[in-house]
Order: C-alpha cells, then structure tokens, then sequence
C-alpha cells in the first residue's frame, strides 16, 4: 500500500514537473504510458529490497545491469529536464530493460518460496481429494476384467501413493519445486487411471448375468459411479467456462437417458432400459473428458 502511494505521489510529481517546463521543443509532448513508465523505473531503482539483493548476490552480471539500469535513468532524468520526451522515452527503456534482467538473475527467494508453498499446498489438497475419488472407484469395482487388469490398478494405485508421500517428503524438507512435480506426475497417473476405471477396463463386461433385469442393475449403479465423479472433477480439475457448459448439458442429457431408462424397466422392457442407461453413461463419459479426465472409452462405454 505505501509503494502505491508512493507511485501515485511521483505521478502527480512528474505530471506537475510537465507542467511547469519550458517552451515546447521537438519531441517534448509525453507520448502515452511516458509518466506511468518513469514511475515503474523510479520505483524498480529505489526498490531497496531489489538493491540489497543485487548488491549482496555477487552477480557481477547482476551488478553491471543495475549500473546501466540507474545511468540510463540518469540520462533518462537529464533529457526530461529538457523537455525531450522522445529521448527520455528510449533511456527510460533502456533502464526498465536492464532492471528485468538483473532481477531475473537475483530472484526473491524468501518470495518465491512463500509462493511456491502456497501452491503446493492447494495442489496437494486437490491431488488428494481426486485419489480418494480414485480409490473408491476401485474399491466399487470389485468385478475386475482379468488379473492383469487388477495388477495394472494395484501399480497405478501404489505409484501414486509414493508420488504423494514423495511430494510431501521434499515439502518437509522445503524443496517445494520437487514436491511441484512429484504432485503433477501424481495428477497426470490419476487421470489416466480414474479414466480407465470409469472406463471400464477393469469392470468385467464378459460377466455373464442371470437376466437383463440384473445387468439393468449393474449399469446403472455403473452409471451412479459416474454421476458422483463429475462434481469432483470440476472442482478439482478446474474446467474453463465453455467446458464447464459442455459438461452441464451432457449430464443433462444422462438424466433424460436414465429416465427412459427407469421408465423401460418398470414396464419389464429391460432391453431398451438397458440401452438407455448405457447412452447415459456415454454422456457422462463425454463430460469427464471435458473436465479433464483421461478416458480410454468412447461414448456409451462399449
């Protein structure tokens, strides 16, 4: 708040110093964004945080840039003196250049470390909440199509249990940058394992049902399943507007198919029913890979 006002001080400054030159001179009309330009340099100079980080880096580099940074505004002051915007203008240019550079090699540490903790928090909140779904998905699935399929699972699952304990050991340890990573190859594992969960890579559709009323049953508890990820994957996935109107009409449109469907099956036609319930979870299928998730399936599940 008080390098803001500070800012807004030096500009009615400069505005009253451009006031008060001289007779008008080539090149003396303040071109636009001129006054706010001198305010960002002025301030990136005398930034003492800035200056005590570049003097006491060692960054030669560093060092030399800031020297030219503060010449150049020198100059910069000199020929604003003069009334010469047009050169002020370039010099002031030259400073604000010089000045991004030499705090790109003098990051703000402390600063960044803050910000990266922060992330790191709200991206393990959101990794984790989608692995609970993940796991309860496979926990649901107690039908598996064959070993190797469950196998697949059982690594995925244990791969990204590791990936989370190590994104929280490097936390612990404040290298947040690899705890960063660590959470995204998590995310990455999981969107591709929940999508070939819903899927149905795992789910035995070689089953062999008793009658049509049962696998009636067992679809749509499948579709349910689907039903309660599609919250959580927009809450944790974080899909843009459009996406997000995308994924509300397809779920809409799995409720009409599921009320056909309950509709059939009170008449006995579990036949039809049973198409209906599964074009509704081709639906939801469409609205998870909206929102991000990785599906192996194509619409219908089939």
């Amino acid at each position: 708040m008080r390098r803001w006002a500070l800012g807004v001080v030096a500009l009615g400054a400069m505005q009253l110093a451009c006031a008060q030159q001289a007779a008008p001179q080539a090149g003396s009309v303040a071109p636009p964004g001129f006054l706010q330009k001198h305010v960002f340099v002025h301030q990136a100079i005398e930034d003492a945080s800035v200056v005590r980080r570049i003097k006491d880096s060692g960054d030669a580099e560093a060092q030399r840039l800031f020297a030219a940074a503060t010449a150049s505004y020198v100059n910069a002051r000199a020929a604003l003196g003069k009334g010469d915007y047009v050169t002020a203008g370039k010099y002031l240019d030259e400073a604000m250049s010089a000045m991004v550079k030499a705090r790109r090699r003098v990051p703000d540490n402390a600063g960044m470390a803050v910000k990266q903790r922060a992330e790191y928090d709200r991206s393990l909140a959101s990794v984790e909440s989608l692995a609970k779904s993940y796991f309860i998905q496979i926990k649901q699935s107690s039908q598996k199509s064959s070993v190797s399929g469950a196998d697949t699972e059982d690594r995925a699952s244990m791969g990204i249990k590791r990936l989370i304990e190590a994104a929280k050991a490097h936390a612990k340890s404040g290298d947040y940058s690899s705890a960063l990573q660590a959470l995204g190859k998590a995310e990455q594992v999981m969107k591709s394992a929940v999508g070939r969960v819903l899927g149905s890579t795992v789910l035995d559709y070689t089953q062999k049902f008793e009658t049509l009323a049962e696998e009636y049953a067992f679809e749509l508890e499948r579709n349910r399943s689907y039903v309660d990820l599609v919250p959580v994957a927009i809450a944790e996935l974080k899909p843009g507007n459009e996406a997000k109107k995308n994924i509300e009409g397809l779920v809409a449109q799995n409720r009409v198919s599921v009320d056909q469907a309950r509709a059939y099956a009170a008449q006995q036609d579990h036949r039809n029913a049973l198409a209906k319930v599964r074009a509704g979870t081709g639906y939801l299928q469409l609205a998870l890979s909206a929102a991000g998730l990785v599906s192996t399936q194509g619409a219908g599940g089939e």
